[in-house]
């Protein structure tokens, strides 16, 4: 695998470690807790975060709209916190077996996304990355600020 590659899926393996962390502060019934009416609430943000390794990865790859559709209605989100886990883990996984088939000309392929935004695939795994760290970011403050829950993780190492 690419030494680029491995160090952003290390980067995104710690990340997921952390929010598994935090997941593992809570209670079953803070995941319908919603800090902000028109935002989401902690277990869709949870849930979102569980299935973004695998949809980048498809985003990436050039998926449409609807075969967007279709890997959301089939994945069946998950609604419990060990479930959240165990999805966090499985798309983590998909990602990184993927990643490790890619070639360097694999790598600089450009596929553009169903809204029009053109990058390599090297490129859409750094936004895989970004994205993810986008929403632990909005997790860990709608935790520690709203819900009073800190759970006292490093989010970086």
């Amino acid at each position: 695998m690419n030494l680029y590659c491995s160090g952003i899926l290390h980067q995104l393996h710690y990340a997921i470690d952390t929010v598994i962390e935090m997941l593992n502060t809570l209670e079953t019934a803070d995941l319908n807790r919603r800090p902000t009416s028109h935002k989401s609430s902690v277990g869709e943000l949870f849930i979102h975060l569980s299935m973004l390794c695998e949809a980048d990865l498809k985003i990436g790859m050039g998926a449409s709209f609807e075969e967007m559709e279709i890997f959301y209605a089939t994945s069946k989100p998950p609604n419990t916190l060990p479930g959240i886990e165990q999805a966090l883990r499985l798309h983590y996984s998909n990602l990184k077996y993927a990643v490790s088939l890619w070639t360097e000309e694999d790598l600089q392929q450009v596929t553009v996304s169903y809204w029009g935004v053109s990058y390599s695939r090297y490129e859409w795994l750094v936004e895989t990355l970004a994205h993810f760290y986008h929403h632990r970011g909005q997790l860990h403050a709608m935790l520690v600020h709203a819900l009073g829950k800190d759970p006292g993780i490093l989010l970086f190492e």
